[in-house]
C-alpha cells in the first residue's frame, strides 16, 4: 500500500518538484516568469507563509503553499506545482488539496494566481476545488494568455 505523507516544504524539495514538475506547470512558469524553474520553486517556498510538500513513498507529488500579497490583510498568492508522479494518483491528491484549499481559506480571506489557457485538467481541478475562473487575458513575461481563478472573497 502506498505511503502519502505531507511536510512543510525545504529548499532540497524544490530541487525535487523541478526535476519531476508536470510539463503544463513548466510550461505555465516559463510563460510567467522565464526558464529558471528550480529559483522560482525555491522562491515560492521561501517566500510563502505556508509551504508544503505531498510525498508518495518518499516521491514528491506536489508542492504548494502561500504567499502573502498585501501586510494588511489576509489575501495572498495561492500555488501549487506537480510532479508527472501526480497523474497515478490524481484522486488522493485532488481530495487532499480541496481539502487543503478550505483549510487556508479558514485563515485567508482571499486566494488568488493565474493558470494559462489551454490547462484544461488544471481549471477543470480548480473548478472542481472551488475556485471561481475567469476568462483569459494576457499576463505574464511573455503576454501570454492566462485565466486569473480565485478563491474565498475580496478582490
Amino acid at each position: 500500500m502506498a505511503n502519502f505523507t505531507y511536510h512543510k516544504a525545504t529548499k532540497a524539495d524544490a530541487h525535487k518538484i523541478a526535476k519531476r514538475m508536470r510539463k503544463e506547470d513548466r510550461i505555465e512558469l516559463i510563460g510567467m516568469i522565464g526558464d529558471n524553474i528550480e529559483q522560482e520553486v525555491e522562491h515560492c517556498i521561501e517566500t510563502s507563509e505556508q509551504a508544503y510538500v505531498c510525498e508518495c513513498d518518499g516521491v514528491p507529488l506536489a508542492s504548494f503553499g502561500v504567499v502573502r500579497t498585501t501586510p494588511f490583510e489576509n489575501k495572498g498568492l495561492i500555488w501549487m506545482l506537480s510532479t508527472e508522479e501526480t497523474a497515478k494518483h490524481k484522486v488522493y491528491v485532488g481530495k487532499w488539496t480541496k481539502k487543503g484549499v478550505q483549510a487556508f481559506l479558514k485563515d485567508w480571506v482571499y486566494l488568488y494566481n493565474y493558470v494559462n489557457k489551454g490547462n484544461d485538467e488544471t481549471i477543470k481541478w480548480l473548478e472542481w476545488i472551488g475556485a471561481k475562473v475567469y476568462p483569459a487575458e494576457p499576463y505574464g513575461l511573455y503576454g501570454r494568455l492566462y485565466h486569473k481563478f480565485t478563491f474565498g472573497e475580496g478582490e
